[in-house]
């Protein structure tokens, strides 16, 4: 058996699964790196993700695009778990909150 010499590739970054790992992994580095974690980032990267795949379709048409664009909300569901929130406000009194700011961690929720 190869071992693989690349970790994504362009055929893997355009499934399901390496999308939201790459949506996942880019706002998490971003969280944590600089402490900016806007909710719709995670959305906009997998949105770029849904339309790259759109446009190296062999013979993309228009409605590549749109369904790239769906699938973009796809991307981002799957990668912030979005079935799996239940909504709930952090709690004040929950370790990590300093004077009203969280200290975050690598795989902290950033939505």
């Amino acid at each position: 058996m190869a071992v693989p010499g690349d970790f994504f590739t362009t055929d893997s970054m355009l499934t399901l699964a390496g999308a939201t790992a790459i949506t996942t992994l880019v706002t998490n580095v971003c969280q944590y790196t600089f402490n900016w974690n806007p909710k719709w980032l995670g959305l906009i990267i997998g949105i770029v993700i849904g339309l790259i795949g759109a446009a190296v379709t062999p013979d993309a048409k228009w409605v590549n695009y749109v369904m790239g664009f769906i699938n973009g909300f796809l991307i981002y569901a799957s990668a912030t778990g979005i079935m799996q929130m239940s909504g709930k406000a952090p709690d004040p009194h929950a370790p990590g909150i300093i004077a009203g700011r969280t200290k975050r961690s690598i795989w902290d929720k950033w939505f």
